[in-house]
C-alpha cells in the first residue's frame, strides 16, 4: 500500500491573539511530476483540504474554548489565503472585544489586584468594581468594591485539546488525498 504524501502540521499558539496553522506538503513534486493535470488536481485537493480542515479545527477550538459566557469562543474564526509566492496558509484567530483574553486564558494569570473600575473608562469615571459574586460574603448577589485581589487563573491550553481532537480527522483526509493522487497516477 502506497503512502500518502507526508504533510507537516504546525499548530503553535502565538502571542498576540492568533493561532497560525502552517501546512507544508512534501512529496508533491514526486507524486505529480508525470502530468500537469495531476498536479492541478492535487493543488485543488490541497486547497479544499486546507480550507475544510482549518474550519474544522476552528470549530473544535470553539468547543474547547472557555464557555463562561461564550463570547470569547464566538470570536474564534478561520481564514485561508495565499502568499505572494503561491503557498497556501490558514489562520485561526480571535476577533472582538474579548480577543485580548487569549494570552491570559492560554497562559493563565498570577494572583493580582484589579483596581477601581477594572477598565480604563470606568477608572476615569471613578466607578467601583461591580460584579455578580455567587459565593460572596453575603451570599449570591451584586457586589461593589474599589479594588479586589484576583486569585489568578490556571492555564487553559484549549488550542492543544482542539488540535488533539482534530488531528485524526486531518490525517484521514490527508491519506484520502494521497490515495486520490495515487489513483490518478495509475490511470
Amino acid at each position: 500500500m502506497a503512502k500518502a504524501p507526508p504533510v507537516r502540521m504546525k499548530a503553535p499558539m502565538m502571542y498576540g491573539r492568533m493561532l497560525r496553522i502552517s501546512w507544508e506538503t512534501t512529496g508533491v513534486e514526486e507524486a505529480t511530476h508525470h502530468s500537469i493535470a495531476r498536479r492541478e488536481q492535487l493543488e485543488r485537493g490541497r486547497r479544499v483540504l486546507i480550507s475544510s480542515e482549518t474550519q474544522r479545527l476552528a470549530e473544535f477550538a470553539q468547543k474547547e474554548a472557555p464557555r463562561d459566557t461564550g463570547i470569547f469562543a464566538e470570536g474564534l474564526y478561520s481564514e485561508m489565503g495565499q502568499t505572494l509566492w503561491g503557498e497556501w496558509h490558514a489562520t485561526i484567530g480571535v476577533r472582538g472585544e474579548h480577543a485580548f483574553l487569549l494570552d491570559y486564558i492560554v497562559g493563565g494569570t498570577r494572583p493580582h489586584e484589579i483596581p477601581t473600575g477594572g477598565s480604563a473608562a470606568q477608572i476615569a469615571k471613578g466607578y467601583p468594581l461591580t460584579f455578580y459574586w455567587e459565593k460572596g460574603p453575603g451570599g449570591p448577589g451584586i457586589y461593589h468594591f474599589w479594588s479586589v485581589q484576583h486569585p489568578g487563573t490556571a492555564p487553559n491550553p484549549f488550542h492543544r485539546r482542539a488540535r488533539i481532537r482534530w488531528q485524526p480527522w486531518a490525517q484521514r483526509r490527508i491519506r484520502e488525498l494521497g490515495m486520490q493522487v495515487r489513483e490518478a497516477r495509475e490511470r
